[in-house]
């Protein structure tokens, strides 16, 4: 199990899942495909949103075959009602024949639940996200590590391989520094092309930590910045906290 959420989620974002030592992990050994679904729900449709994910969508999921399914809402400070699903796809083929839902509920009743859920949300954003493990210093410590911060970046066109560049050249510096990450790709879905880098926390106290360059460089790190000037053209940072009654996992009976 790797010791991040996206993803996120973002980053993005991930991870996306069950109590206790796996809470945290979104990205699994046999896919680096996740689907992020980031919903903006009703106030007044809380409860109804939250019976459908409980007692329609995530059963149909795991009937379906879908190992894991880790859900994500803000921590703090954000859109309080704002939630995240992300779900592992085997590959993007899957999409061609509606996705696991569809495999296992006849259309009239996907689409009785699709309305009812829809009719809980006042917006919805889908991204088909790829995990980096090239590019990610994992860990197998994921104990209690509830907060995902995820640091979004948008890169600059032309720029992907510069940036892909400097993390794969300071990977070593990254491990030998004892700083744990995951990096996560959004390929598809709206807005710019943006790139999450993903670390998982027990409290907001740690939060208070130097950031991952900060750490790995120490009196460098604004000199190291520097080098990325052009290559990012934002940077934004978010928490998220790890919801455990919307998530499930076939690890667990």
């Amino acid at each position: 199990m790797r010791r991040f959420a996206i993803g996120c989620a973002a980053l993005v974002v991930g991870t996306l899942l069950i109590p206790g030592v796996v809470a945290v992990t979104i990205a699994q050994d046999e896919s680096s495909w996740m689907r992020v679904d980031i919903l903006q729900v009703l106030p007044r449709e809380l409860d109804d949103f939250i019976e459908m994910q409980l007692e329609e969508v995530n059963p149909a999921l795991q009937r379906a075959g879908v190992p894991w399914r880790s859900a994500w809402r803000t921590a703090e400070f954000g859109n309080t009602y704002e939630r995240l699903f992300v779900t592992p796809m085997e590959s993007l083929a899957e999409l061609d024949f509606g996705g696991p839902l569809a495999r296992v509920l006849e259309p009239d009743r996907l689409a009785r639940i699709a309305d009812r859920v829809r009719r809980t949300l006042s917006s919805r954003q889908s991204y088909a996200v790829r995990y980096r493990p090239d590019l990610s210093v994992e860990s197998d410590d994921v104990s209690g590590l509830s907060l995902a911060w995820i640091t979004s970046v948008q890169v600059a066109p032309g720029r992907t391989a510069d940036w892909e560049a400097f993390l794969l050249e300071n990977l070593p510096r990254f491990q030998g520094a004892d700083v744990v990450f995951g990096v996560y790709e959004r390929v598809w879905g709206p807005g710019p092309s943006v790139w999450q880098i993903v670390e998982n926390h027990a409290s907001f106290g740690e939060l208070d930590r130097p950031t991952i360059l900060q750490r790995t460089f120490g009196e460098r790190a604004d000199e190291v910045a520097s080098r990325l000037a052009g290559v990012l053209l934002s940077v934004e940072r978010s928490v998220l906290r790890y919801d455990p009654e919307l998530s499930f996992s076939a690890a667990v009976p």
